[in-house]
């Protein structure tokens, strides 16, 4: 959504500012130089990358106007995941997290939060530190 709205805004004010200094919309509207300028642009990109690269950029084509898999859900998960995992290491020690941090695939405390396991790299930074500060080899530098 901020991307359409971006791209609204930034249309709006570049071509807003050319009427605005008396210029004519019709003059900007050149279909065959559109063409040479997108079809030189298109042909630079293809001549100057690999295949792979060019699957990559065509599969990130579609991600771009896809919003962020980051909600403010997903953030407020992973904030009550953390309060449990500091509540139940302060009331029972940290040695009582050890199974859950272990395999938190398994763990009782992490199944509550479904959308946070399935982020496995936040899951991963999460058990790697944890399990860090378990084992009193927390330094910090």
């Amino acid at each position: 959504m901020f991307i359409l709205i971006g791209w609204v805004v930034a249309l709006g004010a570049v071509f807003g500012g050319f009427v605005l200094a008396g210029g004519k919309l019709g003059a900007l509207f050149q279909p065959l130089e559109l063409l040479m300028i997108g079809g030189a642009a298109i042909g630079a990109l293809v001549a100057s990358n690999p295949m792979k690269t060019l699957k990559s950029v065509g599969a990130a084509l579609g991600a771009i106007f896809k919003g962020s898999r980051y909600t403010k859900a997903l953030y407020m998960e992973l904030m009550a995941l953390l309060y449990e995992i500091l509540m139940k290491v302060r009331k029972e020690g940290f040695l009582s997290i050890e199974r859950d941090i272990e395999q938190p695939e398994s763990s009782a405390l992490f199944s509550k939060f479904p959308n946070v396991l399935a982020e496995h790299h936040a899951v991963g930074f999460i058990t790697d530190y944890l399990r860090l500060m378990a084992s009193g080899n927390l330094n910090a530098l």
